[in-house]
C-alpha cells in the first residue's frame, strides 16, 4: 500500500456500475492536493484510479508542477516513452488514420473530426532522474516522457505522419516537472 494512500481519496466502487460520480469524488478532494489541477484529477486520477493508485501515487504528483501549454506537431513527435512504446503507438496511429476499428472509437472519432486531442495529454519534462512506474527499472525519457494519453498520442502521431487535412498545428498538453528529490523513490 502506498504511503500516500490516506492523502489521496480512493474512487468509491471504481470500475463498477455504481462507481461514484466525479462530482462526488472531487467533493472529497483535500486542500493538501490543490496543486493538482481539477482537469488532471478528473481525466487522470479519477478515470485511471487503479493505475494511478498503484503506480503513480508514490511519486507524489501533488508536488509536481503542472502547466497547461501548447505543443506544435514537431514537439508532440518528440515525446518519448521507454521500451518500444513509440513504435507501438505509431502502429496504432496507422490504424486510426486508415479507418480500422480504432478510428470508430470515441477518441478516434473526436480527433479525426477536430484534428486535436479531446483532452490534454500529460508529459513530464526532463524527468530522466525518475524510474517510470511499471517499467522494470527504466528511467523516464528526456527531454519529454509521456505520462498519460497513450491512445490520444497514438492517434495524433498517425495524423501527423499521414498529414491529415483536419490536423491542427498546436495541441494542449499538461507539461509537468517532477522534483529532483523524488529520485530517492527509485
Amino acid at each position: 500500500m502506498s504511503e500516500h494512500a490516506d492523502l489521496y481519496p480512493e474512487v468509491r466502487a471504481f470500475g463498477d456500475l455504481k462507481m461514484e460520480s466525479f462530482d462526488s469524488y472531487y467533493a472529497r478532494w483535500p486542500p493538501a492536493l490543490a496543486s493538482i489541477p481539477k482537469p488532471v484529477v478528473q481525466d487522470w486520477i479519477y478515470r485511471h484510479w487503479r493505475c494511478f493508485s498503484t503506480r503513480w501515487m508514490d511519486l507524489e504528483p501533488h508536488r509536481w508542477t503542472f502547466e497547461l501549454v501548447e505543443f506544435a506537431n514537431a514537439e508532440n513527435l518528440a515525446i518519448d516513452h521507454v521500451g518500444n512504446w513509440i513504435a507501438e503507438l505509431d502502429a496504432e496511429g496507422i490504424e486510426f488514420v486508415n479507418d480500422f476499428p480504432r478510428a470508430r472509437g470515441r477518441v478516434g472519432r473526436y480527433m479525426l473530426a477536430h484534428g486535436t486531442f479531446p483532452l490534454p495529454i500529460i508529459v513530464a519534462e526532463s524527468a530522466g532522474h525518475i524510474v517510470l512506474p511499471g517499467s522494470r527499472g527504466e528511467h523516464m525519457k528526456s527531454p519529454l516522457q509521456l505520462i498519460e494519453g497513450h491512445t490520444r498520442l497514438a492517434c495524433l502521431r498517425g495524423m501527423i505522419h499521414a498529414q491529415t487535412q483536419v490536423l491542427q498545428s498546436r495541441h494542449s498538453v499538461w507539461r509537468v516537472t517532477i522534483p529532483q528529490d523524488l529520485a530517492r523513490l527509485v
